[in-house]
């Protein structure tokens, strides 16, 4: 059974992810006309780019390109925007950092659940554009979810990983945007991968976003099941690295005041 003490930990890091969940709704948002609109308004002037280009220009034979490219786009955001954001997440906020039992390893769960929250509501804009190439999703919808927990623990690993590494080096902030760009590039995004050589498609293939992006395009696009063993090899990956993320996050928070 789980002591009292350990319950009331559990508790406190609950109420206090409640909070930094709410604050940064708020404030990310404070001040803007369109206000959370803008969690569907980013991936969407996106869209409109790339589908320019690779629907017009450069022709993609890719069917239902705008449905397949969107879906790719709203799931690629949560990871790049909850990476990019939790690189800062510790040197932001020294007073939260510096005050007596506060959960640190909870600021970057904070990040990922609230780019989480704005791909949900990026979700029901994905339908509307399915819905705009004659596409209804079937019910292996039912299984969104699952594919959600994988992504959810691949990005909170990586979360824990880059908001620990800044605290040191702070040239990360950085050099992270530059290589989510390169990863984007070689994630399947705007093209397919069964078009490469095979080769090429085996090296792409070891990066766990592309099956993350194709459980959802064959959930939402395809109406199929995902493939059940790309996503728990993806899931018992990401999970052992999340272990060994939180093992050392918890190592390296007790120096992160002397750093910030």
């Amino acid at each position: 059974m789980t002591r009292p003490e350990n319950r009331r930990a559990l508790r406190h890091a609950w109420d206090v992810l409640v909070v930094l969940v709410r604050r940064d709704q708020a404030s990310r948002y404070r001040r803007t006309a369109m206000g959370v609109l803008w969690a569907v308004a980013s991936p969407l002037l996106f869209l409109l780019v790339l589908y320019l280009v690779f629907g017009y220009i450069l022709v993609s034979q890719i069917q239902h390109f705008a449905s397949y490219l969107f879906i790719g786009l709203v799931a690629w955001t949560w990871l790049q925007d909850t990476v990019i954001e939790s690189a800062a997440s510790i040197v932001s906020n020294p007073s939260l950092v510096n005050q007596p039992h506060f959960p640190i390893a909870v600021l970057p769960v904070a990040t990922t659940t609230l780019n989480l929250i704005n791909f949900i509501f990026a979700l029901p804009v994905v339908v509307v554009v399915l819905a705009i190439e004659g596409i209804v999703p079937g019910p292996t919808v039912v299984a969104l979810p699952l594919v959600m927990v994988c992504q959810f623990v691949l990005v909170l690993a990586l979360a824990y990983i880059v908001a620990a590494v800044n605290v040191v080096f702070r040239d990360a902030q950085h050099m992270i945007p530059v290589l989510l760009q390169l990863v984007f590039f070689a994630s399947g995004i705007f093209f397919d991968l069964a078009d490469l050589p095979e080769g090429v498609r085996q090296i792409l293939l070891l990066n766990p976003a592309v099956h993350l992006l194709d459980a959802y395009r064959a959930i939402l696009l395809r109406g199929t099941w995902p493939d059940w063993t790309a996503l728990a090899l993806v899931l018992a990956t990401s999970g052992a690295l999340l272990a060994l993320a939180l093992r050392n996050f918890r190592a390296a928070s007790l120096h992160f005041l002397e750093e910030i």
